[in-house]
């Protein structure tokens, strides 16, 4: 009994030795380790659309830059989306309107047409008034003699004004104005104002791109029509 005791003593006091020379044992401080964040590379560039790296790795030659690679994929976006346009024509004349939807039907276009009133600008000829009407109508005698066509107006501030005819282009007006002059040696004037007229308006009524629209378009002597186009997008 006086020996396990004894043991048991002996014991307590190697556990608390070892125990004190481990807590006096310093600790060696770790190092931390410190690593960059790691994140996928972003380019910017003003209204372009994004690259990956697999693009870029993929498409691009070694010695290309990014704004080139950049550069090529705006190209190929815009080469690929084309402006669509639901364009409308107008125009005075019957002829001019057989001729727009006789070449709408070569194409196979779908359109629709109306009759319309608007407003157009018209170019009026005329020679001043002369002291009397009797001068007056001499002069229309002396210009139907030399096949040129005109009467006496006889209402208020235009009396006894001579009418040379109405044109519907300021060009086609100076040119008949030049004409008149240089046969019948009266100075003449022209007076542009603002007409309601009947319109043919004709939509066509499908989706056309830019390159349809050109090759319509050419179709057509627009020096010798008279018809207002608006390129209207769809």
């Amino acid at each position: 009994m006086k020996w396990l005791f004894l043991f048991v003593v002996l014991l307590n006091a190697g556990f608390l030795s070892w125990h004190s020379f481990v807590q006096d044992k310093p600790e060696k401080n770790q190092e931390s380790i410190y690593g960059p964040p790691v994140s996928e590379k972003i380019h910017l560039l003003s209204e372009a659309p994004a690259v990956s790296e697999q693009d870029y790795s993929s498409g691009v030659a070694a010695n290309e830059s990014l704004e080139e690679a950049l550069s090529k994929v705006i190209e190929q976006s815009a080469g690929d989306s084309s402006e669509l346009y639901c364009p409308r024509l107008e125009t005075e004349r019957d002829d001019d309107k057989k001729q727009i939807t006789k070449v709408l039907k070569s194409f196979g276009w779908a359109y629709k047409d109306r009759e319309v009133s608007g407003k157009r600008p018209k170019f009026w000829l005329y020679i001043a008034a002369p002291e009397t009407p009797a001068i007056a109508e001499r002069i229309v005698k002396e210009l139907a003699s030399k096949s040129i066509d005109s009467f006496v107006i006889n209402r208020a501030e235009m009396k006894n004004r001579i009418s040379l005819g109405l044109y519907s282009s300021k060009e086609r007006a100076d040119q008949a104005k030049v004409r008149i002059q240089n046969v019948s040696g009266y100075a003449v004037d022209v007076y542009e104002h603002m007409r309601n007229v009947s319109l043919q308006q004709i939509d066509i009524a499908q989706p056309v791109d830019e390159k349809d629209w050109e090759q319509f378009m050419s179709r057509f002597d627009l020096t010798k029509m008279m018809i207002k186009v608006e390129k209207n997008p769809c």
